[in-house]
């Protein structure tokens, strides 16, 4: 996956391939399909890249169909929707070759004065800089072959809190920010709010069990993807993660995000997935 900011960028930088239509690149990675936060962000930046450049997105909703092949071109088609006086709605459908193995809804607004309030920033985590890193507690429970350890080494990930229960479901909490610097493109780093959004969540709905996310007796695959993006952000500087699982049930798990930095709520998430002990 990408080794910098560089080639993470690279991902959003889509080719025009026809009137509303958009071809994505993929990055080298020993995943055997695509990773769900790239279809995400691509997805995402294929329908900004048909409004006014002034509207910015304040809300997705995705669902995962099919699994990504990692060695065939992604191509995204946009439908617009609507229009309005201060907001645009797009359709997205994703596909390789005549495959659908993606779709999104998302609505964009150009920014307005109005009411304003945010819930706090959690205070009970310990700063980034003392957190072991996500390649740290991989490495540790898996060991260093675990082929996820380099897959995300353009983001800086901290374990803010080792995963606990509360509430009869899971929590975790971790720092993130990219190891350099972004350009100052909004629309990047939206699209890379929505990729990083994608790396732990699902695993949180699994905190209450005894059972390893990763090992091959767990098959685990994202179904949905829902974000709201509440205020502007900066990928390139520490955010606070926090993720919570209220419910698994049926061999889908469900959690939910919130993203702060600078002691506000700046985006949340939701997700459902496949959590499916093999037996």
């Amino acid at each position: 996956m990408p080794k910098d900011v560089a080639e993470l960028t690279a991902l959003f930088d889509l080719q025009t391939t026809g009137e509303n239509r958009f071809r994505g690149p993929h990055p080298n990675t020993l995943l055997q399909r695509l990773f769900g936060g790239q279809v995400l962000g691509q997805t995402l930046v294929a329908a900004a890249r048909t409004v006014p450049d002034e509207r910015l997105v304040h809300s997705l909703n995705a669902y995962f169909l099919r699994p990504g092949a990692i060695d065939r071109p992604l191509d995204f088609e946009v439908e617009v929707m609507r229009d309005g006086n201060t907001f645009s709605n797009r359709r997205v459908i994703t596909r390789q070759g005549d495959t659908v193995i993606f779709q999104m809804t998302a609505s964009f607004q150009e920014p307005e004065d109005g009411l304003d309030h945010s819930a706090a920033q959690p205070t009970d985590v310990a700063v980034p800089e003392s957190c072991p890193s996500l390649r740290e507690v991989l490495e540790r429970r898996f060991g260093a072959s675990v082929r996820l350890v380099s897959e995300w080494d353009a983001l800086d990930v901290r374990l803010a809190a080792r995963p606990d229960l509360v509430e009869g479901g899971g929590n975790m909490k971790a720092w993130v920010r990219t190891r350099e610097p972004m350009p100052d493109d909004p629309l990047l780093h939206s699209a890379v709010l929505a990729y990083l959004s994608d790396i732990t969540l699902l695993s949180v709905s699994t905190v209450p069990h005894e059972v390893e996310f990763l090992s091959p007796a767990m098959q685990a695959a994202s179904i949905d993807h829902a974000m709201w993006f509440h205020r502007p952000v900066r990928v390139d500087e520490w955010l606070l993660y926090d993720m919570t699982s209220p419910s698994a049930s049926h061999a889908r798990g469900f959690a939910m995000g919130r993203l702060f930095q600078g002691g506000k709520a700046v985006a949340s998430c939701a997700q459902e997935g496949l959590i499916r002990v093999l037996g």
